[in-house]
């Protein structure tokens, strides 16, 4: 957490330093988020938070912001015995509080293009197994099992409107390794492999 506030107080100093107008920006979109190597498939969530534009120059601005994302994967697995189907769903449910600082450049009128770093903290980890065929299923918290810290490269696309409404289309690229080991029965992550996190994002917002 004191991290976080050091960022977002770097941030604001930067702000009330250089820039002579700024727009504050809210958003809430849609996450698709899977993990590399995890032979599993992409988990549905929810981004939220808010982004401050600053001008630098005509057509080029600096935005960085905190979001709120539901990230990790998702995996099936189902044999037929006879006349019944075994089997169960595995959701590894990953939150992070995302602060992206993303260079934006506006191509054509509202249509701009954005890349950037993006640093992640793990704030809640939990696993949810649920079976067919058999009378139970669980949950388990694994935050243990988790790196607190994730770093990723965000690129995506939008379009401002006149009327102050933004949309935007982004992929986040994690380059650290995201999980270091964890046991789910028959699913299990070796702490020599690399999972990274992978999340492409739909996100509509306003601009103030």
């Amino acid at each position: 957490m004191k991290k976080i506030l050091f960022v977002l107080l770097a941030i604001c100093t930067f702000h009330f330093a250089n820039a002579q107008e700024f727009h504050f920006m809210p958003r809430i979109g849609v996450n698709f988020a899977n993990l590399s190597n995890s032979g599993g498939d992409m988990k549905p969530g929810v981004n939220v938070g808010f982004a401050v534009e600053l001008p630098l120059l005509e057509k080029l601005s600096i935005e960085p912001g905190i979001y709120y994302s539901m990230q990790g994967t998702k995996a099936s697995e189902y044999v037929q015995v006879d006349d019944m189907k075994l089997g169960g769903d595995v959701k590894m449910n990953m939150d992070y509080l995302n602060i992206p600082i993303y260079a934006k450049y506006y191509i054509y009128e509202g249509f701009n293009v954005f890349a950037g770093p993006q640093f992640g903290f793990n704030v809640r980890s939990k696993a949810k197994v649920s079976a067919t065929g058999f009378e139970n299923s669980s949950s388990a918290d694994f935050k243990d099992a988790v790196n607190t810290f994730d770093f990723a490269i965000g690129i995506g696309a939008g379009y401002q409107f006149d009327m102050g409404v933004n949309i935007s289309l982004n992929y986040n690229i994690g380059l650290t390794n995201s999980i270091k080991s964890v046991d789910l029965g028959d699913w299990e992550f070796e702490t020599s492999d690399k999972y990274r996190n992978g999340v492409l994002q739909l996100s509509v917002g306003y601009r103030f």
